[in-house]
């Protein structure tokens, strides 16, 4: 038997025009701040941020993850004139703030509605791909 069952990381960049591309990790730990920069800012986010907003209006708002304040991250952003939620003025424990939060409440009761079960990790990811595509946009707008 396993101590701890395998587990996916599931990231998405959403704003009122809708919700970035999906990145997966299967992991055992945490990602780092050097998989986060290339995977999450420079594969989903910039893109996102190119095709649907300026980026003077952009105020990104991670949550508080050491790889999403690292160095290498926090510097990309500031090149790349993207503002961000600082470190220290991003509140602990106060999920209400964060829409993003709203959306993986409503993912994750999509996800595991009516007693579904992953058989494999590889389930769990197909499963999660195919909740977020039945998203409404409505839904996504309302949370902003």
């Amino acid at each position: 038997t396993r101590k701890y069952e395998p587990k996916i990381l599931v990231w998405i960049a959403i704003s009122e025009k809708g919700i970035s591309l999906l990145f997966f990790a299967k992991q055992k730990q945490a990602i780092t701040g050097t998989t986060y920069l290339n995977e999450c800012i420079m594969q989903r986010l910039m893109p996102f941020i190119d095709m649907y907003h300026l980026k003077k209006k952009v105020l990104f708002w991670p949550d508080l993850a050491s790889s999403h304040y690292s160095n290498a991250v926090t510097s990309y952003l500031e090149e790349k004139d993207i503002r961000f939620v600082d470190k220290n003025c991003n509140p602990q424990n106060c999920p209400q703030a964060r829409p993003i939060e709203t959306l993986w409440s409503i993912l994750k009761n999509m996800v595991y509605d009516q007693g579904w079960e992953a058989q494999n990790i590889d389930q769990l990811e197909q499963r999660v791909s195919e909740k977020i595509k039945e998203i409404d946009i409505n839904l996504v707008q309302r949370m902003f």
